[in-house]
């Protein structure tokens, strides 16, 4: 019998549609055919550890298994956990230059001194730190602000690192 290695696991359409459909609807993260090849490379580790020959066989007790751990390890698999402080740098510019400064006086207008933030896809939580910076350096010495940042992820393992 051929030995098991992340290059002998073929994936093939059937199955490639069945984990694409899965996880759009799940996590709404759209697997198109150019991502064929990189599920087949990510989950070939998932089949290899539960000896599977097969991702029909993988697929089959991802469905079956109640604890939902499988399919968690999966989607921990297919996502991409590319995080640092103040990435995409254009979007914190225009939230400290533009955003935050009319949103600060609209509520200072109406006396509502509470700004709720939420960082989905937070990754390990460089980019809510991020976020909670710029609203921190934005209200200071601005009176008394409750500012609270919820941050979120698909991915079990970095939440934890977050």
């Amino acid at each position: 019998m051929e030995t098991l290695t992340a290059q002998n696991i073929v994936l093939s359409e059937s199955d490639f549609r069945k984990i694409s459909n899965m996880v759009y609807d799940h996590c709404g993260i759209n697997l198109h055919d150019g991502k064929k090849e990189l599920v087949r490379a990510r989950l070939a580790k998932r089949l290899r550890l539960g000896n599977f020959r097969t991702f029909s066989q993988y697929m089959n007790h991802v469905l079956s298994d109640k604890t939902g751990k499988e399919f968690s390890l999966l989607i921990d698999s297919l996502s991409t956990n590319l995080t640092s402080f103040f990435r995409e740098s254009q979007h914190f510019e225009f939230l400290q230059s533009r955003f935050l400064p009319a949103l600060l006086e609209r509520k200072r207008q109406r006396s509502n001194f509470r700004i709720r933030a939420w960082s989905a896809g937070c990754s390990s939580g460089e980019e809510p730190y991020s976020i909670a910076i710029s609203l921190l350096e934005a209200t200071q010495g601005k009176g008394r602000w409750n500012i609270k940042v919820l941050a979120t992820d698909i991915s079990a393992s970095v939440l934890e690192i977050a």
